[in-house]
């Protein structure tokens, strides 16, 4: 019994010299630390070495352990000298990038992210329509153009009409005035806007992003001298040549923010230039027959014409009243071939009444008609005559979207519907 108790004893003494021994090594491999890492779930010894550029075995020596899988959730690690600084996550440049847009992006929102402006993403972009941007789209966000000389030019903003007035009657060069208008209704007779340019032979550009609800606008202007009107960039008016007028256009408008532009000049006589909008009065779209005398009645379209099938390779853009067209053996426009072509048009029409609504076009070669995405009359092949398909809608404002391609000799499409 005696020798037992001699042995166990041994044995505690023993056990109380190793522990003091291990503490003294924790104290000497620890005190190289250069900081401590609190592991994290999920993390291992392999994951921290990674991150502080060591490897398993340096962290296990620096910490006096003998097994790598043996760590646990809030244990406090020696992180040992010479470790080199975690790289930062890298930072996206501010400009001069591609951005994808994601689901609820918008050119406004994005210009206002990236201080840049709607017209300048357009521009770079060749983005006709503000509003006609889909989530999967890559646009180069641009950087400002740097002010010469090195020095810092301070950001004017235009919280209305960004008006530019130039003395001549061309809108050339720098303007020589740049200011904020709060309207565009102006009467300067036979005299001038401003001491800074002449009474005859000036030009005016006023430009501003402004919000639409959906539906259809009539843009008002009424001028004496000559006139340029654009919507996101299209031309809704043009005429420059002088005179005295007033006119009344229609315009289709998505939802959203879109940037409206309004040329003017005068060379001699009185000046005077007004420029208003309102909601149009929604009408039905019209009677089938006949119909060389019932042109589709409604909002405008906003017309894009390809110079090929595939709708790919844009021409140009143009707001056009109705899709009522027989183009004949002719081209639809300049820079367009007579065969071989397609265009695409883009309207938000008012239906006054829930129900079935039948959808018709008079066409030579192909066409389908799309109502909110759904698709109404689906003929994209060559034939010529009518063709007809059924949806039902639901009252109030719809978005419309017509394609057609044309093959060869005779074009012609008109488009119309009837409440069933």
């Amino acid at each position: 019994m005696k020798t037992r108790r001699v042995v166990m004893l041994i044995a505690i003494v023993a056990l109380l010299i190793a522990s003091q021994a291990n503490v003294a090594v924790a104290v000497t491999l620890q005190s190289n630390c250069v900081k401590y890492h609190l592991v994290q779930p999920g993390e291992n010894l392999f994951r921290i070495g990674l991150k502080y550029g060591l490897t398993v075995e340096a962290v296990m020596q620096a910490n006096g352990l003998y097994n790598p899988n043996v760590v646990y959730v809030g244990q406090s690690l020696c992180i040992p000298g010479n470790v080199p600084a975690p790289v930062p996550n890298p930072q996206p440049p501010s400009c001069n990038f591609y951005y994808t847009l994601k689901w609820g992006d918008t050119l406004s929102g994005i210009a206002a992210r990236y201080g840049t402006t709607i017209a300048t993403l357009m521009q770079t972009n060749n983005i006709a329509n503000a509003n006609y941007v889909y989530a999967g789209m890559i646009i180069l966000i641009p950087c400002a153009p740097k002010p010469s000389g090195g020095a810092t030019t301070p950001t004017t903003t235009y919280s209305q009409w960004k008006g530019e007035y130039f003395n001549n009657a061309d809108l050339a060069g720098a303007p020589s005035l740049t200011r904020n208008d709060a309207n565009i209704g102006f009467n300067w007779g036979q005299g001038w806007p401003h001491p800074k340019l002449a009474a005859d032979n000036y030009s005016v550009r006023w430009t501003r992003s402004i919000y639409f609800k959906e539906g259809a606008f009539g843009f008002s202007v009424k001028w004496s001298g000559g006139v340029r009107l654009y919507v996101d960039g299209l031309p809704v008016i043009d005429a420059w040549a002088p005179g005295a007028e007033a006119r009344l256009q229609d315009v289709a408008l998505g939802a959203g923010y879109h940037t409206v532009a309004l040329e003017f000049h005068k060379t001699t006589g009185q000046g005077y230039i007004y420029l208003s909008w309102q909601p149009s009065t929604p009408t039905a779209g019209p009677l089938p027959t006949p119909i060389s005398s019932q042109p589709p009645v409604g909002s405008a379209w906003t017309g894009y014409y390809f110079g090929n099938q595939y709708l790919d390779d844009l021409k140009f853009t143009r707001i056009d009243p109705s899709i009522d067209f027989n183009w004949g053996t002719d081209a639809p426009g300049a820079n367009m071939p007579k065969d071989l072509w397609s265009a695409r048009w883009i309207s938000t029409q008012y239906f006054p009444s829930a129900g079935l609504y039948e959808f018709s076009a008079q066409v030579d070669d192909g066409v389908r008609i799309y109502i909110d995405n759904n698709l109404a009359v689906d003929e994209w092949f060559d034939h010529r005559g009518l063709s007809k398909g059924t949806l039902n809608l639901t009252a109030g404002p719809h978005t419309v979207k017509v394609e057609y391609y044309d093959f060869s000799r005779e074009a012609r499409l008109t488009v119309w519907w009837v409440k069933k």
